[in-house]
């Protein structure tokens, strides 16, 4: 496996690990918690498919 792939991969995990905890703090009524899951996740999401787009150009 390709660290490219392994990088997408550990992103991927992260954003699922984050989108659990932010409904598990939604059945719990924390929502400060799920606003700062949402948040965080989306910021790695975003950040780990921009790092995999332009693994290339950054190598």
């Amino acid at each position: 496996m390709k660290t490219r792939h392994a990088v997408l991969l550990l992103v991927s995990a992260v954003t699922v690990v984050m989108a659990v905890r932010a409904v598990v703090a939604l059945q719990n009524g924390e929502f400060g918690t799920v606003g700062r899951q949402v948040g965080v996740g989306a910021v790695v999401l975003v950040f780990g498919v921009a790092l995999y787009r332009r693994w290339e150009t950054l190598g």
